[in-house]
């Protein structure tokens, strides 16, 4: 079976090609401007723009199975970027493999925190590509699976791992209403195991699944300190209000369109981290099968051990 994953280069599709090629699969890994860190084994690497159908057609031909994971993955910007990528690219890709006849289109999602009233644009276009393909599932079966994960996090990942554990490094990191908010947290294998599973899963089809490691109990604050634990810092003790949080971020949002610093905490930030939903992996179980192997003492163990084989940490 020969399988296309597109944004190859990022955290989740890169360790998505390798499990591919893992588990015996034929990968076509689509890269933009952005090469990977490090490149699989055994893959073929093809250069393309999800924005110019031109680009990508010829890396349709006998593929049977196309992994979506590239967006502009951004909590500011232009709207324009926004649509262009995150729904055009998506409608582009839906094309060339409607003229292909793949069998299955995986599209990677993501778990939304925001209200209708305060979506921002990288989950309006996330939610407008989702309404399209399953409109193409119900017009004409077009055979799409939507999975959309939680708080991604493992070895390799900058925004939950890298990121904080350099502002903790630099004693610059404060959480947020004491670090209560949920923790919806996602290890990578696990992510890798539902999406894995979605291609075997007939009844998937058409369907929105969501995958976390179905813990809705751990904190931000717990995950945190976790980390300035492996850092060798003592536990986090700075902290901002929900509402403090919230005027800085705007704040921030606009210092970026007027002088196009870069903020360093934006809204859609802080309503992650400070989300008290919790998420069901029910329906994940009942249409994939799925039931997440590693758990979060051990997903912090993984990450640990990685940071110090990397020399993140001593």
């Amino acid at each position: 079976m020969r399988c296309l994953v597109t944004g190859a280069a990022g955290f989740i599709g890169n360790a998505l090609v390798k499990r591919l090629v893992k588990e015996g699969y034929e990968v076509k890994a689509l890269i933009h401007k952005t090469k990977p860190k490090n490149y699989g084994k055994n893959v073929e690497y093809v250069n393309g723009d999800i924005t110019d159908i031109k680009s990508i057609k010829p890396f349709f031909k006998d593929v049977d199975f196309v992994f979506h994971c590239a967006a502009l993955v951004k909590d500011y910007g232009h709207k324009k970027n926004f649509y262009k990528i995150n729904l055009e690219g998506t409608k582009n890709l839906v094309k060339a493999s409607e003229e292909s006849g793949i069998k299955k289109f995986i599209f990677l999602s993501h778990i939304r925190y925001e209200s209708e009233k305060s979506v921002g644009y990288y989950s309006k276009t996330k939610a407008l590509a989702e309404q399209y393909l399953l409109e193409k599932y119900k017009q004409n079966g077009f055979p799409v699976i939507i999975i959309c994960p939680g708080n991604v996090y493992g070895p390799g990942a900058t925004t939950w791992v890298q990121r904080p554990l350099r502002s903790i490094q630099k004693n610059r990191f404060s959480l947020i209403d004491h670090g209560t908010g949920i923790f919806l947290h996602t290890y990578i294998d696990n992510l890798l195991d539902a999406i894995i599973a979605s291609l075997n899963e007939q009844k998937a089809l058409g369907k929105k699944i969501d995958i976390t490691d179905g813990d809705n109990s751990t904190t931000w604050g717990e995950y945190f300190n976790s980390i300035a634990k492996m850092a060798g810092k003592p536990n986090i003790k700075r902290n901002m209000s929900k509402k403090t949080a919230f005027l800085i971020s705007k704040l921030m949002i606009f210092l970026n369109i007027v002088f196009k610093i870069e903020p360093w905490v934006t809204p859609m930030a802080v309503r992650v981290l400070v989300n008290h939903n919790t998420v069901s992996i029910e329906k994940a179980g009942y249409l994939l099968g799925y039931e997440p192997e590693v758990d979060f003492h051990e997903g912090i163990k993984r990450v640990e051990s990685w940071l110090r084989k990397e020399n993140y940490i001593p």
